[in-house]
């Protein structure tokens, strides 16, 4: 009967190689951590599957397009991640061009104490839609940061 003492010592060496590629592996992938991860969110699956009874009997599905037609020019499909927008409201056009509606803005000139305030009004706000974009394109950053691990 072979104990671990008559073993030969390339057994311990090789056991010690694989003890520390397995370490490395573990904090590559932080593994200790894996518990502290939220659940995923749902993904809602729009195209119909098969079911179990479907691929039980062989059922083949046909996939018969309902219409044949391109979107019309002007539409535009834009696919963006949640994680790549960096703009508290995107309708109000890009940063550059916010930026000259705020100089615009600056350039009109007020007749009355009540077009002042409302001027004043209007700026504080484009103010503070700069001050919330930063603060999202640094949330972004961080989110992009974490899910790089």
């Amino acid at each position: 009967m072979a104990t671990i003492d008559d073993l030969d010592i390339s057994v311990h060496n090789s056991y010690a190689i694989r003890m520390l590629v397995t370490q490395e592996m573990h904090e590559q992938l932080r593994l200790e951590q894996a518990s502290s991860i939220p659940p995923q969110t749902q993904v809602v699956i729009s195209s119909s599957q098969l079911t179990e009874m479907d691929l039980l009997f062989g059922v083949v599905p046909t996939l018969t397009p309902w219409a044949y037609f391109f979107p019309p020019k002007q539409f535009k499909t834009l696919r963006r991640s949640p994680f790549s927008f960096s703009r508290i409201a995107p309708s109000l056009k890009s940063v550059d061009e916010g930026e000259e509606e705020y100089s615009l803005l600056m350039s009109i000139p007020c007749q009355t104490p009540e077009e002042e305030k409302e001027k004043a009004l209007i700026a504080t706000c484009f103010k503070q839609i700069s001050k919330l974009n930063n603060w999202l394109g640094f949330i972004v950053g961080r989110v992009g940061q974490f899910l790089q691990g």
